[in-house]
């Protein structure tokens, strides 16, 4: 009871917030004719309360700039940023995860950064923003980088799943939670499926033997989250006790008093990168880079990383203990990851969702 109510809180909480910070941009542009504004989208719920807090408010402060936050995710921002079409641009900062990146830059919805207008440019993960390079041009600022590994309920599994073949264990049929590969979560895992099998996701042969393993678990998965809300719904009623999921998700819920576990998969987590990207047509360029020099700065960054449990961009951040004893985060970290292969994924992303739905729908 006390965990169902728990979540209703944080739920309404969330609510609120969002309430309170969003803005209507209407079909003006981002942040009107002014000059002393600018509109930088965030995602909603805690993550937008200590962005506020590490980037917006310090920013505000010193510049006079005002800035609109915008909450929401990926999805939305992408199909604004269509209907815009690279003029007059509802946001003048956007962040996205990687499997947003290739279809905003495909559409010539994003311009690249002037790097060189980054002071601490030399300072940010040079893996971390390969991942932001599309046809040799750098496009996102990296903020943050998640880990996918392994939530699991501490009240029901004593002994944490050591790598990513533990969901084939008999001990957890019945009790796990699988996203669809079209939240990026269950396309993670599938990546890192497949890359456990020793194979990429380029290789149709390594696909098949990852959708063969899949099909293992047929009658064994109790729920298929398709966002964050239902995974936390799932875990939290006890309808699953494994799930793969964020380091920095896991946990604020096991912060928030929920017994949650989260272990890194020896062979390797998979990396969930959040970068922040200009779209094209934005008449707001000096104010926004100015932001993007607090955006990447490691004094701004590093409280919103504490905050939120996720590695940072810039690798010259000293972290508390606590940062230290519980994230993997740096460049040799970094390195180790799985990087979602979205050049392959994305266009086969239909056809693959297909298959999974023979094996679970």
């Amino acid at each position: 009871m006390m965990f169902k109510r728990v979540g209703a809180i944080l739920a309404a909480t969330t609510a609120l917030f969002a309430a309170a910070c969003s803005v209507n941009t209407g079909s003006t542009g981002g942040s009107g004719d002014s000059g002393g504004s600018i509109t930088v989208t965030a995602f909603a719920g805690a993550w937008s309360e200590a962005f506020k807090s590490a980037f917006v408010e310090p920013f505000e402060k010193d510049t006079g700039i005002k800035v609109n936050l915008v909450l929401g995710a990926d999805a939305d921002w992408l199909t604004k940023l269509r209907a815009a079409g690279g003029k007059n641009p509802p946001f003048d900062l956007v962040a996205f995860t990687s499997e947003s990146v290739r279809a905003a830059v495909g559409g010539n919805l994003l311009q690249p950064l002037d790097t060189g207008k980054i002071q601490t440019w030399n300072q940010l993960s040079d893996t971390l923003v390969q991942q932001s390079v599309v046809d040799g041009k750098v496009y996102g600022a990296p903020l943050t980088t998640g880990s996918l590994g392994w939530l699991y309920r501490t009240d029901k599994i004593t002994t944490a799943p050591a790598d990513w073949k533990a969901v084939f264990d008999p001990a957890y049929c019945g009790h796990i939670a699988l996203a669809p590969l079209t939240y990026n979560a269950g396309m993670q895992f599938f990546s890192a499926l497949v890359h456990s099998e020793g194979g990429t996701l380029a290789d149709p042969a390594a696909v098949d033997r990852a959708f063969t393993e899949l099909a293992k678990l047929k009658g064994c998965v109790s729920s298929f989250p398709a966002d964050a809300g239902s995974v936390a719904t799932a875990v939290q009623n006890g309808d699953a006790w494994l799930v793969p999921y964020w380091d920095g998700r896991a946990l604020a819920m096991s912060k928030a008093g929920q017994p949650i576990g989260f272990t890194y998969p020896t062979s390797g987590a998979v990396g969930a990168l959040t970068s922040y990207y200009v779209p094209a047509g934005t008449t707001h360029s000096d104010q926004v880079y100015k932001f993007l020099n607090y955006l990447t700065a490691a004094a701004h960054q590093k409280p919103f990383a504490e905050a939120t449990f996720y590695g940072a961009g810039n690798n010259t951040i000293a972290y508390s203990p606590d940062f230290e004893a519980k994230i993997k985060h740096g460049e040799d970290v970094y390195k180790t990851f799985t990087w979602v292969d979205y050049n392959t994924a994305t266009p086969n992303l239909n056809r693959w969702q297909q298959r999974w739905n023979q094996i679970f729908g």
